[in-house]
């Protein structure tokens, strides 16, 4: 209101109307910019050629000196255009494309004229007084529009029709499909004919079976003298399935037309251009169109799986040394990768340390890698993914490859059943064990068995165990330098390999805590001195594969799990979840951050008995226990507790270590499978303090397992174990100079073994035994105590 006052009181109601007119003008310049530029191109495209047309017609028609004055009058008015919108044709000139001015189609040339005359018809209509420089005919080929230009003088272009004497219909659909990388569309036939023409390429086919002219080589390989170990033969493992790849070649070509025909449907422009059957799956190389996304396929996943009639499909969007996008797609059925068939090609494994046969890659590759280099591995799987057949499996080719010299192995099996199979191979350092106490306790010794070997390995100037097990006697005592006999003894000529395997990581991190930091030790450092861990679980959580466990497992093998959380707890990514179970699984090698997708190796229970067999037949002295694993107690437990007891003094210990019945019950305990307090009073009537003492030795000294309450302990050991321990306690006794068995003392100690002495020690052990050596009765039988 005020600036409408002050410019009425100025210029009057008049010059006030026609300064807000401008002002609206300008605002409407300003907020409709491209609408203007668009009408007054318009107008330019338009009005001139006609004022020109328009001017020449007229000059035509009129006399000369009309024809004058209309061509006068077409002139001024070009000018007066061209002087009223300068600027606006330099800033449409520097805005739009620089391309060739389309002409009104009234006024367009006709389809067959030629480029010549239309340059002679322009300059008849521009006239004979003006310059008319030499026009140029320019043909402008573009690939995008392909039309030819005629350039005039002062810049104008016409623009020529796209065909010349024949018709201007625009490009149809069919013309285009035939332009170079344009998809090609196959009808059902067509489709399956070019898929007939695609190779196949089978892993399991010419696939050679292992040989004994193989064992042959494998034994010069790892240089095993046959004269003082015999390997298990080869026939004792099952042959491969035979013709299988042929069954399945029929079956792999109806899928491939049906994942190319899923792909048209979903409008992916792709095509399959190479075919590898697997033992399980099949792996389908496609090669998309430039432009097209993988993540196309990802969008259509469960889409194209329902398409193959499939449970689902997994996507490989990068694969080295190729240009193509891989789709593995479940085979209708599987292979038994055999482990017969993988040892077939010995030069595949002969430098390798500690060969795994893991199975088949997709492909049907063999997949043999090097435990050494991994340096440790970590599988994860539920119950019935094929988990434990894979560590059953890594076992036995370890006896197919390394003798017991080379490698020591300690198996911990919490179930009890999966690998007391092999508690017969000359291989194992202990007994398959099976209490998570004496697991963790073991994994400390091996901590401190990492240690000694370091300080053997730095004082031999060696940086890792191959490199001291090519030293040969002489060069180990000039480098060791032992001063007596005795030392020179304790020079071990050769280190052997340690590999500890351990079934159920769940179980053992749940009851003991403290055995991560074992692990933890183990894993970063016991690589150069040969020791190596196998983690197994079927419980691959974030409290069981913790972060630092994980970090130092590069080497990690994924059977199917319940989750894509899961998955990535074990590999890092989801895939895990997608797997098929039986032996399907995915493998994560240190050396590539790749996964590959695998078939594990099968060995039946039948396999392992036979070889098992063989080995305890060849060898029939038995597994060379370690005595210090024998004897080894576990965390914290000792004799303290005893000596401790409100039952017993430091005196009545040592006489009960002496007690005369204490092998008597120990083979009570071992016939009967039961460590019961109230048996042992029944069959040797004795009192139960006596018992009770006889039985806490036995727990002491690993025979029997941890206290349950009321009921009977168990019975780890088996009575050959108890023969050896016996003979590993006299030679140790020798070899330290002590008597064995030791013989009384003092007076105090000849007192109460006279004490013992004067009970009664003799029964009838077949007259014993009622329901109630079910239970070991130490609470209800305390009053009985003598």
């Amino acid at each position: 209101t005020f600036v409408v006052t002050e410019l009425t009181a100025r210029f009057g109601p008049v010059g006030t109307g026609l300064w807000l007119i401008g002002l609206l003008g300008v605002g409407a310049l300003a907020a409709m910019d491209d609408w203007l530029l668009w009408a007054l191109g318009w107008m330019w495209r338009t009005g001139v050629p006609a004022a020109v047309a328009a001017g020449s017609a007229a000059g035509k028609a009129a006399a000369p000196v009309v024809h004058k004055v209309g061509h006068a009058a077409g002139t001024a008015a070009t000018g007066t255009a061209k002087a009223s919108g300068g600027a606006l044709s330099r800033l449409l000139a520097s805005l739009r494309r620089s391309g060739p001015v389309e002409v009104d189609p009234p006024h367009a040339a006709p389809a067959a004229v030629e480029p010549a005359q239309v340059v002679e018809r322009a300059v008849a209509e521009i006239g004979d007084d003006e310059e008319i420089e030499e026009a140029r005919l320019v043909v402008d080929e573009d690939e995008e529009e392909e039309e030819e230009v005629v350039r005039l003088p002062r810049g104008r272009k016409v623009a020529l029709p796209e065909s010349r004497g024949g018709d201007a219909t625009p490009r149809s659909e069919e013309d285009e499909d035939d332009l170079p990388g344009a998809p090609q569309v196959f009808d059902a036939d067509q489709l399956r004919e070019k898929i007939a023409r695609l190779p196949i390429v089978f892993g399991q086919k010419n696939m050679p079976v292992a040989t004994d002219a193989d064992l042959a080589a494998l034994q010069r390989a790892s240089g095993i003298d046959e004269s003082t170990y015999q390997f298990p033969a080869l026939d004792l493992l099952e042959n491969p399935e035979e013709n299988f790849g042929e069954k399945l070649e029929e079956f792999v070509r109806e899928q491939a037309t049906a994942l190319e025909a899923a792909l048209q449907q979903y409008r992916i422009d792709g095509e399959v251009v190479g075919i590898e059957a697997g033992p399980v799956v099949t792996l389908y190389d496609l090669r998309l169109a430039p432009g097209t996304k993988v993540a196309a396929i990802n969008a259509v996943e469960s889409d194209i799986a329902r398409a193959l009639r499939a449970i689902n499909i997994r996507v490989v969007p990068n694969q080295a040394g190729r240009d193509t996008v891989g789709i593995e797609v479940p085979n209708a059925h599987k292979e038994k990768v055999r482990l017969k068939e993988l040892m077939s090609n010995p030069e595949r494994y002969a430098t390798m340390k500690l060969p795994t046969f893991l199975g088949k890659d997709a492909a049907g590759e063999p997949l043999i890698a090097d435990l050494t280099r991994m340096p440790h591995m970590l599988i994860a799987g539920t119950t019935g993914s094929g988990k434990s057949v894979c560590m059953n499996t890594i076992i036995t080719g370890f006896l197919y490859t390394k003798k017991p010299t080379e490698l020591r192995m300690v198996l911990v099996d919490p179930k009890m059943v999966e690998m007391g199979q092999f508690k017969d191979i000359p291989h194992l350092m202990c007994p398959v064990v099976t209490e998570m106490g004496k697991a963790a306790a073991i994994l400390e010794w091996a901590c401190g068995k990492m240690d000694e070997r370091y300080e053997l390995l730095a004082e031999a100037g060696c940086r890792d165990i191959a490199a001291y097990n090519e030293l040969g006697w002489d060069e180990l005592k000039e480098r060791l330098r032992p001063s007596t006999p005795e030392e020179e003894d304790r020079v071990p000529k050769k280190l052997p390999y340690m590999v500890f395997i351990i079934d159920e990581l769940a179980d053992l991190m749940m009851t003991n805590k403290e055995v991560e930091g074992s692990i933890i030790r183990i894993a970063q450092k016991a690589r150069a001195v040969g020791i190596h861990l196998i983690l197994a679980t079927q419980r691959p959580q974030a409290n069981v594969v913790t972060g630092l466990i994980k970090g130092n497992m590069p080497c990690r093998v994924c059977f199917k799990v319940n989750s894509g959380i899961d998955s990535r707890i074990v590999m890092d990514q989801k895939g895990g979840e997608l797997l098929l179970g039986q032996g399907d699984m995915l493998f994560l090698s240190p050396s590539s951050h790749k996964l590959s997708r695998a078939q594990g190796t099968l060995v039946d229970d039948s396999e392992i008995r036979r070889v098992v067999r063989f080995l305890r037949d060849r060898h029939s002295g038995g597994p060379a226990f370690d005595r210090t694993l024998l004897t080894l107690r576990k965390p914290g437990e000792d004799a303290a507790p005893m000596a401790d007891s409100a039952n017993n003094s430091g005196a009545a210990l040592a006489a009960a270590q002496e007690d005369p019945l204490f092998e008597r019950a120990v083979e009570l305990v071992l016939e009967t499978r039961r460590g019961s307090v109230s048996l042992l009073q029944r069959r040797l009537a004795i009192g139960y303090t006596r018992a009770s003492r006889l039985v806490d030795l036995m727990g002491i000294a690993g025979i029997l397992g941890e206290h349950k309450g009321s009921v009977a302990r168990d019975v780890v050991i088996s009575p050959e174990d108890w023969g050896a321990m016996k003979e590993l306690a006299a030679e140790e006794a020798r070899a330290r100079g002590i008597e064995y068995p030791r013989q009384v003392r003092s007076a105090e100690e000849a007192q109460q073994a006279e004490l013992f002495r004067g009970q009664p020690a003799t029964c009838d052990v077949a007259a014993a035994g009622s329901e109630g050596d079910a239970f070991d009765d130490e609470g209800s039988d305390a009053a009985q105590a003598p």
